[in-house]
């Protein structure tokens, strides 16, 4: 302990110091060496630039501003017995930068537990400061341990065998400094261990090795986790020295109670959402003494605590899904976490036949993503579906958030077998990479064994039908955005193993007017294998025609042979075109639908490859013919309809020319039948227009006629209507009541005479419609 009065400082001030046993000051002068400084410090007027104080001193400075040229060095030795630490509060040296250090000498085999509950340390770099400008440092067997901050989470150091603690305080920095703790330990084989105790809030804090860390020697962090938190630990950088047993390079240990261990590289991912307290240890290898000496040991890591959402998904995937199921988070770096059978990975695999416990923590569904592998195989044919089968993902796995990315299902067949593929859900189109397409699945045809692609489609075309001639087939469907179709929902294809094909590709197209369709070779934009095939089968209704463009082709020169683009209508089989030779390909018009073949040669300089367009329009020709069809049946039918009319006319006009002329007696000058009795007719009755021209003989003198009633055969006729009578109301001899029809009277049929006999039956007036008789003979 020492006391002090203090004036303030100025050229000749003197300075009182009271130094206690046990005690040193040192004060020195900051400036490096070798540098001469005009400012001395002065004790009995001999003036130098360094002093020990250790008892009673009266001192001056021979400047006006000692504290800008000086440092002081308040150092005290801890004997066996150990107090708790309490800093001292010196004035006279406030204005300096100074160091508070004690030595701390324990026992033999002995350890000092030094206490920092009440103001607790954070550990910072080497080069670091402090916001208070209080920096403490920590020494073990001369070995910097680190220095610290206050206000942080370590809680106790324990030193082994000569330890030091120092405080650095900043001029112009009052002294603040809680007491510490002091306390004799059992032996240990680390050469510091730092007790942390994390806070019940979310939290991250970083530690180091210590500085300079000699070989063969170890570091112990235990740190204490409250219940419900999570810890994580990431190495944020090391250095690794050159060690003389390289199978003994450092790494991290990690020891939870009643656990197992767990041992880490320092180049590995570290333990994750971990619960409990737990220990780790950081030992260094015996290092290499080359020249020169090789960098050593240094550790940089984090941990941090924080309360997570927890899901778990547990289960047994059958033996007979043949799946396999692959989660993945789509951020490294985000916090969501998964954890298999207590193993942290970014990407978790379950295979069909595996029993898994998935623990999964703070993750949403777009922070993961799924892909699902399917073996779908028919090894004899009689084990095969005769018809199309879906193809489906059909396991779920409800427990697992996230998107499932992309399905492949894996198709194989019997021996010698043809893949036939198509969509139930509106046929598919060609979806080349190179395009822009706003489909949000796409599908990709693959062969298994080769990994060589025949084709990038999507749904919704006018490709009905894929055959390939391979039998081990990969699908895969996937999804092009988040909010894109659930690919779980239902089939996008269905599959059938047919017997073998003639070519090795056949694609069954029907076009449509409204939008052009896009084909394009197996591979695209790569070319084809030498001497494959392809064959397009594309149908169209009766009426249309093909525009068929080539907008990219690339025909290579061959050696040996060409390759060919033939195409044929059908069913006729006429070819509309052919080549096999390298030259530009116009467009083609094709009446109705047709067969479009391709073959590569066997050997090629540049790949063999074509990209077409159909295009449908209305067949010219057709409709021509259509049309002169028609009208030539309607002059058909005019001339029938004329030749019809022409005919009656002549015929009624004949009838018209066979009528005989008639003449009646008629005594009296007045037209009326015989057997009509009634008043005779008026003047104005007389000028009735429905007067007969022509009678037949036979109605008047019907009654000489012989009637033979046994042999009277009768006949109903029937006939056009008569002309429109008018009849007179009250004055027509036949009134309207009980009208007899002329023909009755005089058996008249336009001009014709018939033979009275049997009663008649009524003919109907116009208005009633046509007209009937009984003809008897």
């Amino acid at each position: 302990m020492f006391a002090s009065s203090f004036s303030e400082l100025t050229g000749g001030s003197e300075l009182n110091i009271a130094v206690e046993k046990g005690t040193s000051i040192h004060i020195s002068t900051s400036a490096p060496a070798g540098i001469n400084t005009q400012c001395q410090v002065c004790i009995s007027q001999v003036c130098q630039s360094s002093v020990v104080l250790k008892s009673d001193t009266r001192l001056n400075f021979s400047c006006s501003q000692p504290e800008n040229v000086f440092i002081v060095q308040i150092i005290r030795d801890k004997p066996n017995v150990i107090p708790d630490i309490e800093p001292k509060k010196y004035h006279a040296f406030q204005k300096f930068n100074r160091t508070f250090t004690w030595n701390l000498m324990p026992s033999a085999r002995a350890t000092i537990n030094l206490s920092f509950s009440k103001t607790g340390l954070r550990q910072i770099q080497p080069t670091d400061g402090c916001p208070d400008k209080h920096v403490y440092m920590l020494t073990a067997e001369n070995v910097t341990v680190g220095r610290f901050c206050r206000n942080g989470t370590i809680r106790q150091v324990d030193v082994r065998k000569v330890g030091k603690l120092s405080l650095e305080v900043s001029g112009g920095q009052p002294l603040d400094m809680k007491a510490i703790g002091v306390l004799h330990g059992s032996a240990m084989d680390a050469l510091v261990k730092i007790h942390v105790v994390l806070p019940e809030r979310s939290s991250t804090q970083d530690f180091f090795t210590p500085n300079t860390f000699p070989g063969n020697t170890q570091t112990i962090w235990y740190f204490k986790v409250p219940q419900t938190y999570y810890t994580d630990v990431r190495v944020l950088s090391h250095t690794v020295p050159t060690c003389l047993q390289p199978e003994r390079i450092p790494t991290m240990k990690y020891i939870w109670p009643g656990k197992n261990s767990l041992v880490k590289p320092l180049n590995g991912s570290q333990p994750m959402v971990e619960t409990g307290d737990f220990y780790l240890y950081i030992k260094n290898c015996n290092m290499s003494r080359s020249r020169p000496p090789s960098q050593g040991l240094m550790v940089h890591f984090q941990i941090s605590a924080i309360t997570r959402t927890k899901g778990e998904c547990i289960g047994h995937l059958p033996e007979n899904q043949t799946l396999q199921i692959r989660v993945m988070k789509r951020n490294p770096k985000s916090a969501c976490v998964l954890k298999l059978d207590s193993v942290i990975m970014d990407t978790v695999t379950i295979a069909s036949g595996n029993q898994y416990d998935l623990d999964i923590f703070d993750c949403n569904k777009e922070e993961l993503e799924w892909t699902v592998n399917q073996t779908i195989e028919c090894k004899e044919w009689r084990n095969c579906a005769s018809t199309p089968f879906p193809i489906t993902f059909e396991y779920e796995l409800q427990c697992i958030p996230g998107v499932l990315k992309t399905i492949t299902w894996h198709l194989h067949g019997p021996p010698n077998s043809a893949v036939e593929l198509q969509s139930p859900t509106g046929g598919l189109q060609h979806c080349p990479p190179e395009d822009k397409h706003y489909s949000s699945i796409l599908l990709n045809v693959a062969h298994v064994n080769t990994g060589i692609n025949v084709g990038q489609f999507c749904p919704k075309g006018t490709i009905e039908k894929i055959q390939i001639r391979e039998s081990s087939i990969a699908v895969t469907a996937s999804v092009t955005s988040l909010g894109g179709q659930n690919l779980a929902a239902k089939p996008f294809l269905t599959y059938l193993f047919t017997q073998d094909i003639s070519e090795h590709y056949i694609f069954t197209v029907a076009p449509k007017k409204d939008n052009p369709t896009v084909l394009a070779t197996p591979v695209w934009p790569s070319g084809m294998k030498p001497s494959s095939t392809v064959s397009w089968i594309v149908n169209i209704e009766p009426q249309l025609e093909s525009k068929l463009k080539f907008r990219n082709v690339s025909q290579p020169k061959c050696k040996g042979g060409h390759t060919n683009i033939a195409v044929r209508t059908i069913p006729s089989q006429t070819v509309v075109y052919t080549t096999k030779k390298d030259e530009n390909i116009n467009e083609i018009l094709i009446p109705g639908s047709f067969y479009l073949n391709m073959t590569n040669c066997k050997s090629s300089t540049v790949p063999f490859r074509a990209m077409m367009e159909i295009t449908l329009q209305n067949n010219t020709d057709k409709f021509s013919d259509k049309l002169l069809g028609i009208i030539l049946s309607i002059v058909g039918i005019v001339l029938i309809i004329l030749t019809a009319v022409v005919i009656w006319i002549v015929l009624r006009k004949k009838r018209r020319n066979k009528a005989p002329p008639l003449s009646v007696y008629n005594p009296n000058q007045h037209a009326f039948l015989p057997g009509l009795h009634g008043f005779p007719k008026t003047q104005e009755e007389e000028e009735d227009p429905h007067t007969y021209a022509y009678i037949d003989d036979t109605l008047v003198y019907s009654h000489l006629l012989k009637h033979d009633a046994e042999n009277e055969q009768c006949t109903d006729e029937s006939g056009p209507p008569l002309p429109v009578r008018s009849v007179r109301e009250g004055k027509s001899l036949v009134t309207k009541g009980s009208a007899l029809v002329d023909n009755e009277l005089y058996g008249y049929i336009q001009g014709q005479s018939t033979t009275s006999g049997s009663p008649k039956s009524p003919i109907k007036t116009p208005e009633e419609g046509t007209y009937e008789t009984r003809l008897c003979v």
